[in-house]
Formats: C-alpha cells, sequence, structure tokens
C-alpha cells in the first residue's frame, strides 16, 4: 500500500519515488534546475524524515504538496523536489534549524517560497496565496506527515497549470495530474467543494476549473 509508512517514518509512496530519482541520478548524473551537472547530496529517507521531524519541533504548520502528494494518490515518480507548505510565521525558524541538521543549504529566496538546493526542499511561505492556507487548514496525517485534503491538492494544481510564470512541460505535468488524481479516485471527490476553492484562484476561475473538469469527464483533448 503507497499510504504505509517505511520504517524510517517515511510514507511508501515517497519512498519509492526517492528509489526511482536515486537510480535515474545513477544512471545519468544529477543536475540542478538550469540542467547543470551538481555535486550536492543526494536525500535519503533519513534525511527527508530529519526534515519533517523540523518542522514539527520548530511547532511549524505544515503540508506535502507538489508532485509527492499526488504520488500518495496515484502512483511514485521520479520527482527530486519536496514541495511543503509552511506557516509563515514560522519560516525563518525553521530553516535556521534545517542549516542545523544539513549546513549549507544552497537557498534562494523567489518570494512565493525559499528554496533549498542543496536538499532538494522548497519551502513554500502559506501568507503568499489563499489556498496555501486552505492547504495547511484542511490536511491529514498519513503516519508522521501531513497531506492536504485531496480537493485542495487539485485545485493547487490548477493554480500551477494557469501560471504564466511557469513553463509549457511543467504546466503539462499538472494537468496530466489533475486527470490522473480524477480518473483514479473519481466520484469520491467532492467536486462541489472544488469548485468553491478554485475561486480562490481568481475571480471567475470556477468557470474555467469546472470545464476543465468536464473535458476530463468526458475524456476531450485539454489545450495548454
Amino acid at each position: 500500500m503507497l499510504l504505509e509508512m517505511s520504517p524510517t517514518g517515511v510514507p511508501e509512496a515517497i519512498r519509492r519515488s526517492m528509489q526511482i530519482l536515486a537510480t535515474h541520478r545513477a544512471l545519468f548524473g544529477r543536475r540542478d534546475r538550469g540542467g547543470r551537472s551538481r555535486g550536492a547530496r543526494t536525500m535519503a529517507e533519513s534525511d527527508i524524515a530529519r526534515v519533517v521531524e523540523v518542522f514539527e519541533a520548530c511547532h511549524a504548520r505544515w503540508a506535502l504538496v507538489g508532485a509527492h502528494a499526488i504520488g500518495l494518490l496515484t502512483e511514485p515518480r521520479a520527482t527530486a523536489d519536496f514541495d511543503f507548505v509552511v506557516d509563515s510565521r514560522k519560516l525563518s525558524g525553521v530553516v535556521r534549524e534545517l542549516k542545523k541538521a544539513f549546513g549549507e543549504l544552497d537557498e534562494t529566496d523567489i518570494g512565493v517560497a525559499i528554496q533549498l538546493k542543496a536538499i532538494d526542499v522548497d519551502l513554500i511561505r502559506s501568507s503568499n496565496h489563499p489556498l496555501f492556507q486552505a492547504a495547511l487548514r484542511e490536511s491529514r496525517a498519513i503516519g508522521t506527515w501531513k497531506v492536504p485534503r485531496t480537493e485542495v491538492l487539485l485545485v493547487l494544481k490548477f493554480l500551477a497549470a494557469i501560471s504564466p510564470y511557469r513553463n509549457r512541460a511543467k504546466r503539462t505535468h499538472d494537468v496530466g495530474d489533475i486527470m490522473l488524481v480524477c480518473r483514479t479516485l473519481g466520484g469520491t471527490l467532492d467536486r462541489a467543494h472544488m469548485i468553491e476553492l478554485s475561486k480562490l484562484v481568481y475571480p471567475g476561475a470556477e468557470r474555467e476549473f469546472a470545464e476543465l473538469l468536464g473535458k476530463i469527464d468526458r475524456d476531450e483533448p485539454i489545450a495548454i
């Protein structure tokens, strides 16, 4: 079961994803987000478990989002970055404690998040968007890990898919993730709640989101 926990306290789906990534990097090398070779560490299960321990030790509200969270619902894949929404009020303390745990983090503050490139972790500020606040408010526990309810994850993917600052390949992945989860979980999703959440994306976004869901239902082509 993908929601089971490994002995290191990491969800099974994430453990498998990390194994896939480690194999890929062993074959093809490690590259940074610009495609350049990097010599930084590859995170082990114990490392990412330590990141979660730091969140808890700092009494920070947090939730896993992004591809790793989607993998808990569908199937693992080789994805490098761990995306966590973190309570903005606790963010500086979290970064300080992560430095104590891992040393130099190669951090970059991009506004919406702090990228910690040395450990493949992005810390997303909860105050940056109402949907990030919803991710913290509507989270559930998987072992010691916290993940937003599925409806929130899908609307977050919609937010990413329509972002003008995100490249086409990533937006294609975002839409693909929405399609995969909708087809995997089907009638268990609370569509009314998703439509309500999508209103937080931009005024009138609920119409675009409902249209996207309709196209998925009808198996129609989706323009990115």
